[in-house]
């Protein structure tokens, strides 16, 4: 690593090295745990708002944010081998979007109707 920047051939390596890892999956069970922790405290969030527990919904809330902290850290480090969710090249806009709409794409296609 030069001066904290990733050259093209140190992130070729890495990238070789966490392709199809064990550090691979666990990041992605790591970033899967943390996203849904996040959802889940933003519920209970809600709740406590409902039953007006204001102070508990606060703390609810300022832990859901700790916890977007960590996913996005997660996710960081996927970046160089795709989305969790697709496999697609993800970082650029463009890239995102299109993770994005497949991702969509297989939950109204595959995912929900497979449910039925």
């Amino acid at each position: 690593m030069t001066g904290g920047i990733w050259d093209d051939q140190e992130i070729q390596e890495r990238t070789m090295t966490l392709k199809d890892s064990k550090t691979e999956q666990n990041l992605k069970d790591a970033f899967a745990g943390e996203s849904q922790a996040n959802r889940r405290y933003l519920y209970f969030a809600s709740k406590a708002d409902v039953e007006g527990y204001n102070d508990v919904a606060s703390v609810f809330r300022s832990t859901a944010e700790g916890e977007t902290g960590h996913a996005h850290g997660h996710l960081e480090h996927l970046e160089e081998v795709g989305d969790p969710a697709t496999g697609l090249p993800i970082g650029e806009t463009g890239n995102n979007l299109k993770a994005a709409i497949a991702g969509e794409t297989h939950e109204y296609t595959d995912m929900y109707p497979g449910m039925a």
